[in-house]
């Protein structure tokens, strides 16, 4: 934008030229600033053009370099150099001919030109909350690190507020309770009094949570259906805002590993011009608003094939994610997917148990299925829930041994071992009679 734009240097003041290379295209641009919704702006890069134009060594372009990555953080197409304004044009060329064609000479060149992505830890570029906050030893008490976090690639995504997409083996005491070994997403937030608190998302088996009203929303049985076998709903839906009371459009997604709801504001999501170097088109923009899945062409991978796929809004990514095959398999055939059933898996007692694999497990091979990988069968969610869970109801809280395959309730014998050994606590806690001193 205009206010961006800085007047020529005058003679012998040497300035700097900030260029971009589209990966995917192959071609290099020079930046002249950004719009009022901090969109990227650029121009070719002829001697003379109206690019930004910054003193070598002053501070407006290290805010500028910051704000680049700190808008597209994700964005892997794009690399940053910087270069003498008098130089433009012969360094553009250079950039683009080496990435087409890189030579020892022309690899050189270009990595005095680029510009490295700030790694300082302590700038927290694009950052919900401050990692220096985080109380990492509670955390590492249950089994998740910063480091931990950083080997799987999900610490920048849950400092920025996002739920980890990995999932992690906890254990441990908690506030004071113990958590058996399970497996759990992780998040952050920040409570009333200011401090950053870890939030473990465990896997929710309610199979009735669809049928009940979301924020004020009742799904209907084509949106439990998008719910449940693709992981979106498909559509902008009115709900009731927990904080004001008032009502405001949402996309609502499933989290397909630990199957919670989650809403984003549809009035606060931007789509994107384009993905994966393909442009969004008018149509495609109004489907993705609205909510619907979108097939897009000849999209530009890193590994440089172009492949088509599905995309959608989703509420879980707080964006636009490519739909896995089962999803895309349920949005083709417009009804529940065939589930690929399994039998023997075994429980945390070591009881076998039957299911189906889960929609985000559908691609292992039946070695690599894990039990967290498996929906109970209707006849052995209980045992799950008992043997797994550490779960009890009514008719199982009168047994402490494994339930078995396919059971539901305790069995009389259970019972009977059950009450013996309660009356012989009964009976051993009971004080003896006093019989006196002897004379």
């Amino acid at each position: 934008m205009s206010e961006n734009r800085m007047t020529p240097p005058a003679e012998g003041q040497e300035k700097d030229v900030l260029l971009v290379l589209d990966k995917q295209q192959g071609k290099v641009s020079a930046v002249k600033g950004f719009d009022k919704e901090g969109n990227l702006q650029t121009v070719p890069p002829i001697q003379g053009g109206e690019f930004m134009q910054v003193d070598r060594n002053g501070d407006i372009i290290s805010n500028l370099v910051a704000n680049f990555y700190r808008k597209f953080q994700d964005t892997e197409g794009l690399a940053l150099f910087r270069c003498k304004a008098s130089e433009v044009e012969q360094d553009a060329k250079a950039i683009e001919d080496n990435h087409r064609n890189p030579t020892p000479e022309g690899d050189k060149r270009t990595e005095a030109l680029r510009v490295p992505k700030p790694d300082n830890p302590e700038s927290k570029q694009g950052y919900r909350f401050d990692p220096a906050k985080i109380d990492w030893e509670s955390l590492k008490k249950v089994g998740i690190t910063a480091d931990t976090l950083k080997n799987t690639k999900d610490f920048d995504r849950v400092m920025r507020g996002y739920k980890s997409r990995n999932t992690y083996t906890v254990s441990g005491t908690v506030g004071g309770f113990y958590l058996r070994p399970t497996d759990v997403k992780l998040s952050f937030y920040q409570a009333k009094d200011g401090t950053i608190v870890p939030k473990l998302h465990g896997v929710q088996q309610d199979e009735k949570l669809l049928q009940r009203p979301y924020n004020g929303h009742e799904f209907s049985k084509q949106e439990q259906g998008n719910l449940q076998h693709i992981g979106n709903l498909g559509s902008v839906v009115q709900i009731t805002d927990p904080k004001s009371g008032g009502q405001i459009p949402v996309f609502i997604s499933r989290d397909r590993y630990t199957h919670e709801l989650e809403y984003m504001r549809a009035d606060k999501w931007k789509c994107p011009d384009s993905v994966c170097g393909v442009k969004v088109s008018p149509e495609q923009k109004a489907a993705f608003e609205a909510g619907k899945a979108v097939k897009m062409e000849n999209l530009q991978f890193k590994d440089g094939t172009k492949r088509s796929a599905y995309l959608q809004v989703s509420a879980v990514e707080r964006g636009l994610e490519f739909l896995p095959r089962s999803a895309v398999q349920a949005l083709q055939q417009g009804q529940q997917p065939t589930q690929r059933q399994v039998a023997g898996v075994k429980d945390e007692k070591g009881v076998e148990f039957n299911g189906h694999v889960q929609p985000g497990a559908q691609g292992k091979s039946p070695d690599k299925v894990r039990p967290k990988d498996v929906t109970p069968a209707a006849e052995s969610r209980t045992q799950v829930a008992v043997n797994t869970e550490g779960k009890t109801n009514e008719a199982t809280k009168q047994t402490q041994e494994p339930l078995k395959q396919g059971q539901d309730k305790s069995t009389a014998k259970q019972k009977e071992k059950q009450e013996k050994t309660q009356d012989k606590d009964l009976k051993a806690d009971k004080p003896k009679k006093s019989r006196g001193l002897k004379r």
